[in-house]
């Protein structure tokens, strides 16, 4: 059996049939601010220790 052939096919639970998980703004919203607030602190720091 292909991994790809049994992923395209549902699977029901309890009858029921859950959408296909999709990225929406708000977890791009989510993703950017968790990736920059680290990257702005690094970036402070590294400034302050070279200034």
């Amino acid at each position: 059996m292909m991994v790809n052939g049994a992923m395209k096919k549902p699977s029901p639970v309890l009858g029921r049939v859950a959408p296909n998980p999709r990225a929406t703004l708000t977890a791009a919203f989510v993703l950017a601010t968790l990736l920059s607030i680290p990257v702005f602190v690094i970036l402070t720091l590294v400034d302050l220790l070279f200034w």
